[in-house]
C-alpha cells in the first residue's frame, strides 16, 4: 500500500511538472496576438495513461503554480478548472476504456471526450474572466484562444495516445500504463507478484 501511494504521488508529480513546463514555456501564437500553451495536451495525457486522479493534480497544480509564477491574479481559478478537466477526461476515458477495449470506436470516443472536457475548460474560463473583469465581452476576448488551445491539444493527444501508439510503446519499455489501471498500480502489482513469487510463506 505504501509503494503504490508513493508512485502514485510520483507519477503526479511528474506530470504536474510537465503541465508546468507545457503552459509556461511552450506557447504558440495566437490569432488575438496572444499565446495559447499545450498545458491541456499534457493532462489529456495524464488523463490516458494514469488515471483521473493524476490528471486532477496534474492539471491543477501544474497550472496554479505556473500562474503563479506568470500571473497570479488568475491561479485559483486554474487550480479549479484544470483540475476538474483532467479528472472529467481521466474518469471518462477510464469508462471509455472499459467499455470498447481494443475497438475501433475507441479512439473516436476518446477524441471526443478530450474534446468535451477541452470545452469545458473553455468555458468555465469564460465565466471565470467574466466574474473577474466584471462584463463578458472582456472575457469573451480569451474564448477563441482557449478553445483553440483546447483544438490543438486534443489533436496532440490524440495522435499520441490511438495513433503513436504511446501506452503500448511504454508497455514495451516495461512501463505498463492504461485507463483501466493507472501506470502506479501497475507497478506496484508488479512488484507485488515478484515479492510474493519469493515469499515461502504466502498468505
Amino acid at each position: 500500500m505504501g509503494r503504490n501511494l508513493t508512485l502514485k504521488i510520483t507519477f503526479s508529480a511528474v506530470a504536474a511538472a510537465l503541465t508546468f513546463v507545457a503552459t509556461v514555456f511552450i506557447r504558440v501564437p495566437s490569432v488575438d496576438g496572444g499565446y495559447t500553451n499545450l498545458s491541456d495536451a499534457i493532462i489529456f495525457l495524464t488523463a490516458a495513461l494514469l488515471g483521473p486522479v493524476p490528471a486532477m493534480l496534474a492539471g491543477g497544480l501544474g497550472t496554479f503554480f505556473a500562474d503563479l509564477y506568470v500571473y497570479p491574479a488568475t491561479m485559483f481559478y486554474s487550480l479549479v478548472i484544470h483540475g476538474l478537466e483532467g479528472l472529467f477526461c481521466g474518469l471518462l476515458l477510464k469508462l471509455i476504456h472499459s467499455k470498447c477495449r481494443n475497438s475501433k470506436l475507441e479512439p473516436l470516443l476518446g477524441g471526443a471526450a478530450m474534446a468535451l472536457c477541452g470545452l469545458f475548460m473553455a468555458g468555465m474560463y469564460f465565466l471565470a474572466k467574466w466574474l473577474f473583469y466584471g462584463t463578458w465581452a472582456s472575457a469573451l476576448v480569451s474564448l477563441p484562444r482557449n478553445l483553440i488551445q483546447a483544438g490543438l491539444s486534443v489533436v496532440l493527444a490524440v495522435v499520441a495516445v490511438y495513433i503513436v501508439k504511446l501506452p503500448s510503446l511504454l508497455k514495451k519499455q516495461g512501463v505498463n500504463v492504461g485507463t483501466d489501471k493507472t501506470a502506479a498500480e501497475d507497478v506496484s502489482s508488479q512488484n507485488g507478484e515478484i515479492s510474493s513469487t519469493g515469499n515461502t510463506h504466502g498468505q
